[in-house]
């Protein structure tokens, strides 16, 4: 072994014009000293050729035949002609390249978007968020991207590793006057004036310093100045905040357009200062703010974490269960799913699935490249054998092999190009986003394109390359050559991970449709039907006592339409996002029953029509009636609330009294009736034991219409709304377009696993149909043989079959746990989800097997029924 090695390293650097004569005498000084003792002969003949190593002895590395100009034309040459000549396996080559690089690239694209969110700050690794945390017996209950007000003012005052903490808050609406129009502002957030030192966007016109001190100041996005004043200067301008302010506010700087890839996207700033009634300013009972800290260099998180702690204890309380807990801006997008967050966030699971079926995709492309190159050697050898009996040198002759496979990687990433460029509107209406307007000059798209085509070129064509320019002259002009048993080995390696893939590919698919289907088709415990959800209209308190009664008449004239079936009052409309209902953390009991519990307990305010508008279930006791007095402290529980308290029988508990808090001097509602669960959001959550109020003049309204005149209904819904509220714009949503929405983004990714698993397939099977049809033509004369021999067409089929079924049953042995183990915990983040589905994993499997036989049966069926006469007569 070791003189082989040192045999190959001198024949590597030494010069031809001294090769044979040195190796003579290195031989023969080995001959000598082996007769003593081999092995020290092997080591003694190392030494010498390492001596040998000297600058008057090595090669010219740039040999001139390897970089003359005019070899690589007469390489390109020869490699256009080969192409031209095998037509069929060239567009397989050329057309899986393209397609499989096309794919590769622009899911990259989207994966680069996603994981880009707020990385666009200065020192963005610095920026944190302050979230709150629940933690009973040693259990994480809850998680919410929000915390207090104080928040902000207590760690920079308290924590040195703190160096900047602002705090902000989200609304859900604010109604803006235009002219003599009015405009529904979802995008409005509150700021205090160390906003824009922590998040540094570019301020167009303003001072960053001061354009949120005072109250009444507004900070506009590019765009919404445009919108608002047009090409006018805004600044020192007023826009009339209807609602709850019902004054002017002062235009005081306009920055750039939030981007995109943001967590917190807003369109408007409001100054801090502006919400002067805010209840409890600077206490510790409202936790729906937003806390960001900007740190030191040199903070570590963990010691801080531990501080944080230290924190809690001092201004929550000390028995408290709540704690603080940093996460860093730029992982809240994929890393981040708690509650409240400012918008549904990403998925890393999800990223990380398409990084897989992204590399699946260009891998399979490849494979085909290598399989159909390698399988064609046959055809190649001799002309290999001819150039060498010539004296061509390997290296010459792997030049070639690597400059057919640049060719066709060069045209197939042009094509590929084309193709992004083509699909791109398609591609942003797959994922609902546009992550690049044009991939033809963007410059991440393009650097992309440029080194998988080199790293294509060189994975796809070294093999081949070294194994048609090994082949030996002799074996090959006498008739000798054969496909070597490892080059067959590693086709069927490679065919097999192409099986492996699509089925694993085929099977995802399959069971995120079954679980989308079965979300949608589960029983929420409501009914959404010609159910529409809008929410009031704010006023400031001065003008509550108007508005109260202004709401009331407005009820009753919606339910005196004969198209209108019946209207309930929510504080929250169902078919809200995870964070869209409130909750305690205080601790809840019954009254002589239990003790007061820790955890989190969700309660809603619904009216006495919330019930039947929705048909929910009453299931013991009595719903809410305004006309007893009595029923201003009684409430209504979910079957959930229940199991909180190991209670199985309904009637139990009616007439019991909850206790908030520790303190039996403390407020006691009289609990008068329960309702069954119902889900009020995505089934990736479990329903929450939840407390119902009484509220009769609601924050929200659900308004069921009757399905054969619901348009009348809807009418007389926005005739209504303009009558006694004509200066806040309607905006109704139907409750089953809601719960769709929330789905939304779990559809999405099934349509695109979907569309790349099936693309991926294509393209194995496209690869698949021209290795087969290559072995069918290489083994015509076998098949003529045994024809002549009396073998019918089926079983000469069957005879092929054999060896690709041998390799579906690997493929399928491999790929089965690697499907049950990635799905698998992908539905566990559900809180309904389907059992695992075996029955469509094996169907994936039988899916791909009966694409691969009919591919294979197809090719190997137009051979064997060739007349044997005219097969063997070429032989």
């Amino acid at each position: 072994m070791i003189k082989h090695l040192a045999q190959r390293f001198f024949q590597w650097f030494c010069h031809p014009d001294y090769f044979d004569e040195i190796q003579g005498d290195l031989e023969e000084i080995y001959q000598r000293n082996k007769t003593q003792s081999n092995r020290a002969a092997q080591w003694k003949y190392l030494g010498q050729v390492i001596v040998l190593f000297r600058p008057s002895l090595i090669r010219s590395l740039s040999q001139p035949y390897l970089t003359h100009p005019a070899m690589f034309k007469h390489y390109f040459r020869i490699s256009t002609r080969n192409l031209l000549r095998q037509k069929l396996f060239t567009t397989i080559n050329i057309g899986g390249l393209a397609f499989g690089l096309a794919a590769f690239l622009l899911i990259t694209e989207y994966l680069r978007f996603e994981e880009s969110y707020d990385r666009f700050f200065t020192d963005a690794d610095r920026i944190y968020r302050v979230s709150l945390i629940q933690t009973v017996n040693g259990e994480v209950v809850t998680r919410e991207a929000t915390s207090y007000y104080p928040t902000a003012k207590v760690l920079k005052d308290e924590l040195p590793e703190v160096v900047e903490a602002t705090v902000s808050h989200q609304y859900e609406r604010q109604i803006f006057r235009k002219g003599e129009s009015v405009i529904r502002e979802k995008g409005v957030v509150s700021a205090d004036s160390n906003f824009l030192k922590i998040f540094d966007y570019k301020v167009l016109q303003g001072s960053p310093e001061t354009m949120l001190t005072e109250p009444n100041s507004l900070v506009l996005t590019e765009s919404k100045a445009r919108f608002y004043f047009d090409d006018r200067n805004p600044l020192g301008e007023t826009l009339m905040i209807l609602g709850r302010f019902n004054q002017p506010f002062k235009v005081t700087g306009v920055i750039e357009d939030v981007p995109k890839n943001t967590q917190y996207k807003f369109d408007i700033l409001m100054s801090d200062a502006s919400l002067n009634d805010r209840d409890d300013h600077e206490g510790w009972r409202f936790s729906n703010y937003y806390t960001f800290v900007k740190l030191v260099p040199s903070a570590n998180i963990t010691s801080l974490t531990s501080k944080l702690q230290t924190l809690t204890k001092k201004y929550l309380d000390e028995d408290s269960q709540e704690s603080f807990s940093l996460i860093a801006v730029p992982d809240i997008h994929l890393q981040s799913d708690y509650q409240y967050e400012a918008e549904i966030s990403g998925s890393a699971r999800a990223v990380s699935f398409l990084r897989i079926i992204a590399f699946f995709i260009l891998i399979i492309a490849w494979i085909n490249y290598v399989n159909l190159s390698t399988a064609r050697a046959v055809n190649r050898a001799k002309e290999v054998g001819l150039r060498k009996v010539i004296g061509a040198y390997k290296a010459q002759l792997m030049n070639q092999f690597l400059l057919e496979a640049m060719l066709v990687n060069f045209i197939a990433a042009l094509i590929a190009l084309l193709i992004s460029e083509l699909s791109l509107s398609y591609f942003h209406q797959l994922i609902g986003k546009e992550v690049v307007p044009h991939v033809w000059n963007h410059p991440p798209f393009l650097r992309s394109l440029t080194i998988f085509f080199v790293i294509g070129t060189l994975v796809s064509g070294f093999y081949p390359a070294l194994v048609l320019s090994g082949f030996k002259p002799v074996a090959v002009l006498k008739g000798k050559f054969v496909n070597s048993k490892s080059g067959t080995a590693l086709r069927k390696g490679l065919v097999v991970v192409q099986f492996t893939a699509s089925i694993m590919l085929i099977a995802g698919t399959l069971i995120v449709y079954h679980q989308l289907e079965f979300m949608r088709g589960r029983d929420l415990g409501i009914s959404t039907d010609y159910v529409v959800g809008f929410l009031r209209p704010e006023v400031g308190r001065e003008q509550w006592e108007e508005h109260t009664s202004q709401v009331e008449s407005f009820q009753e004239t919606l339910r005196q339409h004969t198209a209108i079936e019946k209207v309930g009052g929510t504080s929250n409309i169902p078919g809200g996002e995870d964070g869209d209902i409130s909750y305690t953390t205080t601790k809840i009991g019954l009254v002589g029953l239990s003790e007061p519990m820790p955890g989190s307990t969700y309660w809603q305010s619904i009216d006495e029509h919330f019930l039947e508008t929705v048909d929910m279930q009453l299931l013991a006791g009595r719903n809410f009636d305004r006309t007893r007095i009595a029923d201003s402290l009684v409430v209504m529980v979910n079957q959930t609330f229940l199991r909180k308290f190991d209670i199985a029988d309904e009637e139990e508990i009616v007439h019991e009294q909850i206790q908030f808090g520790e303190d039996d001097d403390g407020s006691k509602y009289q609990i008068i009736g329960v309702v069954k669960d119902f889900n009020r959001t995505s089934l990736r959550s479990d329903v929450e034991p939840t407390i119902y109020f009484p509220s009769y003049i609601p924050r929200a309204f659900v308004l069921k219409l009757k399905s054969e005149s619901y348009t009348a209904g809807l009418a007389h819904l926005n005739e209504t709304w303009d009558k006694f509220f004509p200066d806040a714009p309607l905006d109704y949503t139907f409750l089953d377009d809601r719960f769709a929405a929330l789905y939304e983004q779990d559809q999405r990714f099934g349509q695109i696993f979907g569309t790349f698993a099936g693309l991926a397939i294509f393209i194995a099977m496209l690869g698949l149909f021209g290795l087969s049809s290559f072995m069918a033509v290489q083994r015509t004369a076998e098949v003529g043989v045994r024809k002549v021999l009396g073998a019918t067409v089926s079983s000469i089929i069957g005879i092929f079959y054999k060896d690709f079924l041998v390799l579906l049953g690997i493929a399928g042995l491999v790929s089965l746990p690697l499907v049950y183990y990635g799905m698998n915990g992908w539905l566990q983040s559900y809180a309904y989800r389907i059992d695992f589905p075996w029955l469509l994993a094996g169907a994936a499997l039988l899916i791909v097997v009966i694409f691969a036989l009919l591919t294979v049966g197809y090719q190997i069926y137009k051979v064997a029924i060739l007349n044997p006469a005219k097969t063997l007569r070429h032989e």
